[in-house]
């Protein structure tokens, strides 16, 4: 899978990067248990014939600890959302995707105008230098325990997150002033589904209105550090089963290049 090939590229910077931080057993790791997952709640998944959890664990080997692991771990410490550090983590990720792109697939990906800090943080160039898209990077470590109780949807498929009226602002904008498509990629590193997952912007702008998908968090430590203008509490998650897989990704970037 090219999400394998992705850790493998990024781990040397990954472990020198979180060198002091205290990571889930299998974070940023790949093992046939996340592929057997990847294929049950996703490849296979539909929200018609939707596997719930109990039937999952009958059939994955290793998934009830996990879960019983993966609860106690994360339940237990929450991110404290301190500002300054969140930026810096999320530009790791965007690098390393950027990076990629560049090494692998000779896509010309690069960071965004500066000068537009609301535009999407990534942009990929043609071979004329124009902008043919846009993309953001969005990393998922820890997934929502509580998501059956507070959302009604299950944790590994209702624990990718997009701040909401981050979104809204944002999607004004590409309506307004970007005229290029725009992609979200979710980098998903639970215990047990892993993989990078994309929506497009048009996904995004036709279920962020329906107010049965916003959800207000709990306040962090590190909230009182932020303006109110980019504190950002309510959260969509987003449909999982509806996203397309990082190959996908990649063949619609290559075919729009030139």
């Amino acid at each position: 899978m090219l999400y394998e090939e992705l850790l493998e590229f990024a781990k040397p910077r990954l472990c020198e990067y979180f060198k002091n931080v205290k990571l889930f057993d299998n974070q940023f790791c790949w093992e046939p248990f996340n592929l057997q997952c990847y294929k049950d709640m996703f490849q296979s998944n539909t929200y018609e014939n939707f596997k719930v959890v109990k039937s999952l664990k009958g059939k994955i080997p290793d998934l009830a600890p996990t879960c019983k692991s993966c609860g106690s771990y994360f339940m237990e410490k929450r991110n404290k959302s301190m500002v300054h550090y969140d930026i810096q983590m999320g530009k790791q990720f965007e690098d390393i995707i950027m990076d990629f792109l560049k090494e692998k697939f000779k896509i010309n990906a690069v960071r965004g105008d500066n000068k537009n800090k609301k535009y999407p943080d990534c942009m990929i160039l043609g071979s004329d230098k124009g902008i043919v898209a846009y993309f953001e990077v969005k990393y998922h470590a820890a997934p929502f325990i509580s998501a059956i109780q507070k959302i009604n949807r299950y944790c590994y498929e209702g624990s990718i997150t997009l701040d909401y009226k981050k979104i809204i602002k944002q999607l004004e904008i590409i309506d307004s002033d970007i005229e290029r498509p725009v992609f979200y990629l979710h980098w998903v590193d639970f215990p047990c589904l892993k993989g990078i997952f994309f929506e497009t912007s048009e996904q995004v702008k036709d279920y962020i209105y329906n107010p049965d998908a916003i959800f207000e968090r709990e306040k962090r430590a590190g909230d009182a550090a932020k303006t109110p203008q980019s504190t950002y509490l309510h959260k969509i998650y987003s449909p999982l089963l509806h996203m397309g897989t990082f190959e996908e990704f990649i063949e619609i970037i290559k075919s729009m290049k030139g």
